[in-house]
């Protein structure tokens, strides 16, 4: 098949060829996705690589659409390679975009066959400087072994060259590995980058593109034991080089398969670990977390809940609580706003409390839908699940304070109901966005107080601290014995013991819960 819109087999790779090869490939991996997943050994069996390569690969495709004919090579490759760094999905999704990150860095307004040697240079060390533990046997040693095929004058022999190394480098992984030599396949990922020289020695060459020559289509898994980590996070990270680099090394303490993308903030963060609130917590403390997605990595063990006692399952948007919650004999869940914990990821952590009472308090209105469906689906397992829902942090941690493990449920969640009632809670924040409230148009940045969810204070000048004590007061001035406040991400407990020092005759109770929408969350009985 010869390129689009002309006679003549592309002497050189230029932005045509580059958005015309770049469509075939997320076709190509779109066709292949079930194949791919089949063969996902390493680094967890789990059988989602053919998935993530092909969404990270459509991620590139909408501004590519939009790319004016004449646009240079160089632009459409700094675009695609933005668009990979936000959209790239699953470890594999990661290497394949800093692998194309790193051909990036050799572009013009054409690629010859030295340049194309260049660049394949660059995006095999790429690749390789985003995996903190590399091994071979993976997408790795395909790209090094692409690198290293002798360069030709003629670019069409050359990429043909290349597109055979990729296929031979591919059935080599099988014996590079010994999860894949148990499973009996080639590498998945190893498979995605195959593809992708493939699709370009066939968009330069006009040639069709070549069956699949893989023998073992499924893998063996009777043969493989996975005893690595349990989730799967990524997340958009906002720091310097200096708290990436200290991040990185962090990760590797708790977790595995730690891959970065990006030169230059923000960057795109993925780990392998068996405590999701860990990792987020270390990079909160390093910088600013957005763009969080959490995802089990293996199916946890079915437990046959046992029919006495109760248990409570704390899900809220403060890592930093974690340690509190579970010294309270509570299992603590991470809920954060646009990353909620799904039905299902509900329905695995009350099934591990091991009881059939469960209390299930959750702290974010996006966690009531799936909670109560949640819920719903484990009565035909007789497990009776109560869902406390609180508008803040601060006000669930009254009801943690009660919670008895030897209780009755419907006695406890009575108890928990009147306190919640009897609580007055406050918010202080900063505006995302422009918006009209009754008190007046807030802008983003304004510094916001809120009392029982509605706008009291709104201020261009004030900082949080000083909006923290005018709402602290005046929620006092309807009284109240006990103050609880939860600090956020960019919130100080400086500022709180100076509030503290205010009100002398009303006890203060804070906690450094690191939340990242809130400044400081505050509750007064």
């Amino acid at each position: 098949m010869r390129n689009k819109g002309s006679d003549q087999v592309a002497p050189r790779i230029d932005a045509a060829v580059c958005r015309r090869f770049w469509r075939r490939f997320a076709g190509e991996l779109m066709t292949h996705e079930q194949l791919i997943n089949d063969l996902n050994v390493f680094p967890v069996p789990d059988g989602d690589t053919g998935t993530n390569s092909m969404l990270t690969a459509a991620s590139g495709l909408p501004n590519l659409d939009k790319a004016k004919d004449k646009t240079p090579l160089d632009v459409v490759l700094n675009q695609l390679v933005n668009d990979l760094a936000m959209g790239a999905r699953g470890n594999s999704g990661v290497i394949l975009a800093e692998y194309v990150r790193g051909l990036s860095q050799v572009s013009g307004t054409y690629l010859d066959s030295h340049l194309w040697h260049q660049a394949l240079q660059r995006g095999a060390a790429q690749a390789r400087q985003s995996v903190m533990q590399p091994r071979e046997g993976t997408m790795l040693t395909l790209a090094d072994a692409v690198a290293q095929t002798p360069v030709s004058e003629d670019l069409v022999q050359y990429v043909t060259d290349i597109a055979s190394a990729s296929r031979q480098a591919l059935a080599a992984t099988t014996d590079q590995l010994p999860e894949l030599k148990a499973a009996g396949v080639v590498d998945s990922g190893a498979l995605v980058l195959s593809l992708f020289h493939e699709c370009i020695a066939s968009e330069v060459t006009g040639a069709e593109m070549p069956e699949l020559d893989v023998e073992h289509r499924h893998c063996d898994l009777s043969e493989v034991e996975y005893k690595g980590p349990t989730h799967e996070v990524m997340f958009t990270f906002d720091g310097d080089s200096a708290a990436r680099e200290s991040l990185r090394e962090e990760l590797l303490v708790i977790g595995d398969s730690v891959t970065v993308t990006g030169i230059q903030s923000p960057f795109r963060i993925h780990v392998h670990v068996d405590e999701p609130s860990e990792a987020v917590a270390e990079a909160m403390r390093h910088g600013r977390v957005s763009g969080l997605t959490i995802a089990q990595l293996i199916s946890p063990r079915e437990v046959s809940p046992a029919r006495s006692g109760v248990a409570m399952v704390f899900a809220c948007d403060a890592p930093g609580l974690r340690t509190l919650v579970e010294e309270n004999g509570a299992h603590f869940m991470l809920s954060l706003p646009n990353a909620a914990p799904s039905t299902l990821d509900f329905i695995r952590a009350i099934r591990d409390c091991g009881t059939g009472n469960v209390a299930l308090v959750i702290c974010t209105v996006d966690s009531q839908a799936s909670a109560a469906l949640a819920a719903h689906q484990l009565k035909s397992e007789n497990i009776n699940v109560q869902v406390v829902s609180t508008p803040t942090v601060s006000i669930a941690l009254g009801a943690l304070a009660q919670f008895d493990q030897s209780d009755d449920l419907a006695r406890l969640c009575a108890a928990f109901d009147k306190q919640i009632t009897a609580m007055r809670w406050a918010t202080i924040a900063r505006a995302q966005r422009n918006v009209m409230t009754p008190l007046g148009m807030c802008h983003e940045g304004d510094v916001v107080g809120l009392i029982n969810d509605a706008p009291r204070e709104i201020s261009s000048v004030a900082s949080c601290e000083d909006m923290l004590a005018s709402i602290v007061h005046e929620l006092l001035d309807h009284g109240g014995e006990l103050v609880t406040i939860v600090v956020g991400d960019l919130g100080s407990h400086a500022a709180v013991e100076l509030v503290r020092a205010d009100h002398p005759g009303v006890d203060f109770a804070s906690y450094v819960g690191g939340q990242m929408g809130t400044v400081y969350q505050v509750g007064v009985e």
